[in-house]
């Protein structure tokens, strides 16, 4: 058995190598968290949908070379995988373009009894992981499919992570945004958002407006990213801000709060405490943006599970001696 269910898109990526060229690539925000995982050693079932054609077998192999168990309905020969372009300023900052409204995980996420007849056989994996991107890009019919599955989950044993992960150009407006969010919000145990993306949707003007809201919220643990320089934990009743230490070298933003997510969820389920998997989760985040591309190689995330398992041994130690 898996010890994760991420539901999302996998696209083709065009990332810019020079001018006038780009080089290809497969990513997409829950891929890239779902490769971190399973390069930190926990076995990850992927449910999207890829199509037909040259590109939707090249992303197979590519998450085949991961190591990664996609979990795909039929094939759907009329269908794709999506695409997307990266540009990049000269301070690393990304923006996107999307060609993503016919592509095969687009249609799957509209499709509640095909999304549902793949996900129902999981319910037994101990946790689920999706964002705010995968909630976009889904109707009404499915949403609200997806908040009964989560429900049932959860009374079965099973811990949700959300990631809101807001992106304008997916929703008709903030305020559908809000709603959609604020509805699965119900069925969440960690979530981790971005304290830009709590301002832009539920109007908070700074920190402690967004974790005197989020300390009443149904979530039992909270990480507000708040950029380079801190973490907001909000757990136990409490809120506490944690320092990190901001990356040296920023050749490219495009991942980082995946790998973040990535990081932190291993760190949590291999039994370290949230503010020890913070500083990790920082130090990958920190990782992937000094390279190129949404996903660091093999040989880095080798090193990152083998700083992960000194985490657990120091905090093993750390409990011994309290004893």
């Amino acid at each position: 058995m898996s010890d994760i269910v991420i539901l999302g898109e996998v696209m083709i990526e065009l990332a810019p190598l020079a001018e006038q060229h780009y080089v290809l690539g497969t990513a997409g925000d829950t891929y890239n968290t779902a490769c971190t995982l399973q390069g930190l050693g926990l076995d990850v079932s992927y449910v999207t949908a890829l199509g037909a054609g040259r590109q939707a077998d090249r992303i197979r192999a590519a998450a085949a070379a991961q190591s990664l168990s996609l979990v795909e309905p039929p094939m759907d020969a009329q269908r794709a995988p999506g695409l997307y372009i990266i540009s990049t300023d000269s301070s690393g900052e990304r923006s996107f373009e999307y060609w993503r409204r016919d592509s095969a995980a687009s249609a799957l996420l509209k499709q509640p009894d095909s999304l549902m007849a793949l996900l129902e056989p999981l319910q037994a994996t101990p946790c689920f992981y999706f964002t705010g991107i995968t909630l976009a890009l889904m109707n009404t019919d499915s949403r609200r499919a997806l908040q009964a599955f989560l429900c049932a989950y959860r009374k079965s044993g099973g811990t949700v992570i959300f990631d809101p992960n807001y992106r304008p150009a997916l929703w008709s407006s903030p305020d559908e945004a809000a709603q959609a969010i604020s509805a699965v919000q119900t069925e969440v145990d960690i979530y981790l958002p971005g304290l830009e993306e709590e301002e832009a949707l539920f109007g908070y003007s700074n920190i402690t407006e967004a974790t005197t809201a989020l300390l009443a919220a149904t979530a039992r643990e909270v990480v507000i990213k708040n950029g380079a320089a801190s973490c907001t934990l909000v757990a136990n009743g409490r809120a506490r801000d944690i320092a990190i230490t901001p990356a040296r070298e920023v050749v490219d933003t495009t991942g980082a709060g995946d790998t973040f997510n990535g990081a932190y969820i291993a760190a949590r389920l291999r039994q370290c405490e949230a503010v020890d998997a913070i500083a990790f989760a920082s130090r990958a985040a920190g990782e992937v943006l000094r390279v190129k591309g949404a996903v660091l190689d093999s040989a880095q995330l080798r090193q990152l599970r083998a700083d992960l398992q000194n985490v657990q041994q120091q905090q093993q130690q750390q409990q011994q001696q309290q004893q």
